[in-house]
C-alpha cells in the first residue's frame, strides 16, 4: 500500500503518516510521529505537506490534533495532483524534445565515404520508411508506378495501416520539404480522397507536393534527400505484402537512381487530383 500512495505522488513519511492518520482517527503530532516511526524532526513538517496537498484537517487547539481525510476523496485529490503533475512534466519534456529537435537539426553530418546500408523486415519497415520521412530537409521523391505497388498502399491506406504514415508525409510538406509522387495510372486511387490525411495533402498540389501517373512495373523505391534510397521489397509468398526494405546511403547511387526517376517523371501524366480512371 505504501508503494501505491508514493506512486500517486507522497514520500514515504508523507504515506506512512496518512496511513497512521486513518488508524488513529485523530491524533497529536508526536501521536503520529511514533505511530508511523518518523522522526520528531520531521514530523511537522510532513503534517504540513499533507494539509497543503488537503490530505488530512487540524483542528486549532493546543497542543494541534490531526484527523485524515476520507480515503476516496483523498485519493481523488491526490490523483488530481499527480495528474497536474504529469501534465506540466510532459510539457516540459516536449519543449525540451522540440528544443532539440532544432538544435540537433543543425548538426553537419559528414557524408559517408562508402556505402552505408541496414535492412528492416516486417513492421520495422514501416517504422524505417516513417523515421526517413520525418528526417527528409529538401527532397523526397516516391516511386510506386507499378500496379501491385499501388495496390497495396491503397490497401493499406484504407486499412488505416498508413495513418502515421501519411500524418509524416504531410508535416513533412508543411514544413517546406519538396515532394514528388508517381503512382500507377490503373490504379483508381480516387476512394483515398476522403482520407483526411490524403485530402489534405491534395490541397498542397503545386505547392510542395506533386504527382503523376504511369505504369512502370518495377520495384519500388523512395529517395531522401538526393543520398538515400529505400527499396522495397515485397513478400516472395505473398506479393500484395511488402516484406522488407533496404535502406542504402550511398550518395552516387542515390544520385544516378534520382536521373532515372526524372526521366520517368517527364514522360508521366499530371495529376491535379488522386482520383483516376484506371487506364485499359
Amino acid at each position: 500500500m505504501l508503494e501505491k500512495l508514493k506512486q500517486l505522488g507522497l514520500t514515504s513519511y508523507e504515506a506512512q503518516a496518512y496511513l497512521s492518520l486513518l488508524k488513529l482517527g485523530d491524533a497529536e503530532a508526536n501521536e503520529i510521529a511514533v505511530d508511523a516511526a518518523i522522526p520528531m524532526g520531521r514530523i511537522y513538517n510532513v503534517l504540513s505537506s499533507l494539509e497543503e496537498k488537503r490530505l488530512l484537517r487540524a483542528q486549532e487547539t493546543r497542543p494541534k490534533k490531526y484527523s485524515g481525510v476520507e480515503p476516496s476523496t483523498a485519493m481523488e485529490r491526490l490523483s488530481d495532483l499527480r495528474k497536474e503533475e504529469l501534465k506540466q512534466e510532459a510539457s516540459q519534456i516536449e519543449t525540451l524534445a522540440n528544443d532539440l529537435i532544432s538544435r540537433l537539426s543543425d548538426v553537419k553530418v559528414n557524408k559517408p565515404e562508402k556505402t552505408f546500408w541496414t535492412v528492416a523486415i516486417g513492421d520495422e519497415s514501416q517504422e524505417l520508411v516513417r523515421e526517413s520521412i520525418q528526417g527528409a530537409k529538401e527532397e523526397i521523391l516516391f516511386f510506386l508506378a507499378s500496379k501491385m505497388t499501388a495496390e497495396r498502399v491503397k490497401k493499406e491506406i484504407l486499412a488505416n495501416k498508413y495513418s502515421g504514415m501519411m500524418d509524416s508525409i504531410l508535416e513533412t510538406v508543411k514544413r517546406g520539404v519538396e515532394v514528388r509522387v508517381i503512382l500507377n495510372n490503373e490504379v483508381d486511387m480516387g476512394v483515398l480522397e476522403e482520407y483526411p490525411a490524403v485530402k489534405e495533402l491534395m490541397t498542397h498540389i503545386g505547392d510542395g507536393f506533386e504527382c503523376r501517373l504511369a505504369a512502370i512495373p518495377s520495384t519500388a523505391f523512395d529517395i531522401i534527400d538526393m543520398e538515400t534510397v529505400l527499396l522495397k521489397m515485397v513478400n516472395p509468398l505473398n506479393p500484395e505484402e511488402l516484406f522488407a526494405v533496404v535502406n542504402v546511403r550511398d550518395g552516387k547511387f542515390a544520385g544516378e537512381l534520382r536521373k532515372k526517376f526524372f526521366t520517368l517523371w517527364e514522360t508521366a501524366d499530371c495529376c491535379d487530383e488522386m482520383e483516376t480512371t484506371p487506364r485499359k
